[in-house]
């Protein structure tokens, strides 16, 4: 029988102090521990692979070392070496899931009666207690409110929220997190070199990002890559023997969006895809990437970033020609892109009109669309005459000549009857206007409102013309109810006429502007 253990068992820590990443929690259970007042139950929540199990096995040997009860224990007397070989009658480890029904909370809580046989405390590790059935749960609240006093609970699990309250309240809850990138390098660079496997640091980095934090899957990834190799590790390598895309390809293709190159990036999608590489995959990746093109664009700061000093040298060259509008929304329509690319049949088509999506984006910075719209008000005012720097014309308020309330010419006395003067224009129409409960019917508050026989004209102030422009068809179909036929609308803003301008060049430019404005708007929402 071979004798060989794998790296992540054979470098499992044995003492607090060993356990990488996790300072917040082994420094509460070792004081904890030297004073005197640990818990009768702990809760420890997080990732896979962080050390959850292996902080609950030292806190067991702590308890249960010979002597009183230390924050390090010696792992060499009988009660740390048979914790230490899972042979300890007084350290029992459960797995939730396949204990998860009453029948075997019932036998547990039958069994913590029991005093000790070799060390101080009767110390259970649940391991994904989240599996344990609500009912199970239910059969356990008492015992774990009040155990015996040599009895002590460890419940771990990756799915904290699906532990009941009731159980949460009864217990101490750590929360272990995610290990930094460069902890993990560090640590696999110190077992490569125990190990006799020779590396670089580039690759540790790759193998380090793609074990997400995790320190077991980290160990497990060197391994396998170290069989692969046969000897020394580089980072094609790990890229080869984990099937991972060449990050030269993804810098590549980060370029080409950058650089609005549809044909290039359609290129590099083929030759991801002929490499077989997950696409879902490949498009998360390059959504990081454009967001560490975007801190380093904004911040300059490399460390910020999880990535080799190489690497992130070439993304600041990428940075330092990239406006940060543009990132910005690249960064917005891939998230978008990724989100369809994991619904899709076709991941690759979906991955390609993302792409495609992002190179063709005209986005200007807002600075310059307000400088172009400034000038196009110049341009309005300057075409009116005078203006100011809105280009709108401002003067004081004239009323448009009344027509004689009385009939003047050969019209008949019907047709004279509907001419009426300006006040009572303004007095029917406006009202009319506003028996219609219309939301914008106070646009028309402070107007001067003339009518002609067959026309109406509205005077106002700059800011509501420009509403009541947009308004106009509906105001002309009042104005027709309102003195039963059909009238035409002008809106005037005191001495010009809006409408002599609305289908000008100009005016034109800056609804294509403003339009440009809205969709990029929309995108950042």
């Amino acid at each position: 029988m071979s004798s060989y253990q794998v790296i992540a068992r054979k470098w499992r820590p044995t003492v607090f102090e060993q356990i990488v990443g996790q300072e917040h929690v082994t420094r509460t259970l070792k004081n904890a521990v030297k004073t005197g007042h640990f818990a009768h139950a702990y809760l420890f929540c997080g990732p896979r692979g962080v050390g959850k199990t292996t902080a609950a096995r030292i806190l067991a040997k702590c308890l249960n070392c010979s002597g009183e009860p230390s924050s390090a224990p010696c792992n060499s007397c009988d009660s740390c070496k048979s914790i230490i070989n899972g042979s300890s009658v007084d350290v029992m480890e459960i797995d939730g899931a396949s204990n998860n029904k009453v029948e075997d909370i019932r036998e547990l809580r039958e069994a913590v009666g029991y005093v000790p046989s070799q060390g101080k405390y009767r110390v259970y590790i649940i391991d994904e207690v989240h599996m344990v059935t609500q009912q199970a749960f239910n059969a356990l609240l008492k015992t774990l409110e009040e155990p015996p006093p040599h009895v002590v609970f460890i419940f771990a699990t990756t799915e904290a929220h699906k532990i009941p309250l009731t159980i949460v309240s009864r217990c101490q809850r750590f929360d272990f997190k995610r290990i930094p990138f460069k902890d993990i390098q560090g640590h696999l660079s110190k077992i490569a070199a125990q190990e006799g496997i020779k590396t670089d640091d580039k690759a540790l980095f790759t193998l380090a990002r793609e074990s997400d934090g995790s320190l077991r899957d980290a160990q497990s990834l060197l391994e396998q890559v170290a069989a692969f190799s046969g000897g020394a590790v580089t980072d094609a390598d790990v890229s080869s023997a984990l099937g991972l895309m060449d990050r030269t390809s993804l810098f590549e293709l980060v370029g080409a969006v950058i650089r609005a190159d549809g044909p290039s990036c359609l290129n590099i999608v083929e030759k991801i895809y002929d490499f077989g590489y997950d696409l879902k995959v490949a498009s998360a990746r390059l959504i990081e990437c454009v967001r560490d093109v975007t801190v380093l664009k904004v911040a300059g700061d490399s460390s910020l970033v999880d990535m080799p000093d190489s690497e992130a040298a070439s993304l600041a060259a990428l940075a330092r020609d990239a406006p940060l509008e543009r990132l910005q929304t690249i960064f917005s329509v891939l998230s978008k892109g990724y989100e369809e690319i994991s619904r899709s049949a076709s991941q690759r088509y979906s991955f390609e009109m993302a792409l495609l999506k992002s190179v063709h984006l005209d986005v200007q910075p807002v600075d310059a669309l307000v400088a172009r719209l400034e000038e196009l008000g110049r341009s309005i005012g300057a075409r009116g005459g005078t203006g100011n720097a809105d280009g709108v014309k401002k003067s004081a308020s004239v009323q448009m000549p009344v027509q004689p309330h009385a009939a003047t010419t050969s019209k008949s006395a019907a047709e004279a009857a509907r001419v009426v003067d300006a006040n009572a224009a303004t007095d029917d129409l406006g009202a009319f206007i506003r028996q219609k409960n219309v939301p914008w019917a106070t646009s028309l508050d402070g107007s001067v409102i003339s009518r002609g026989e067959a026309s109406v004209e509205i005077s106002t102030d700059a800011a509501n013309a420009s509403f009541l422009v947009l308004k106009k068809d509906t105001i002309e179909k009042f104005a027709s109810d309102c003195f039963g036929k059909k009238m035409s609308v002008t809106i005037t803003t005191k001495e010009a006429p809006l409408g002599v301008v609305r289908d000008d060049k100009t005016v034109k430019d800056a609804v294509r502007i403003l339009k440009g404005r809205v969709i990029e708007d929309r995108r950042r929402g």
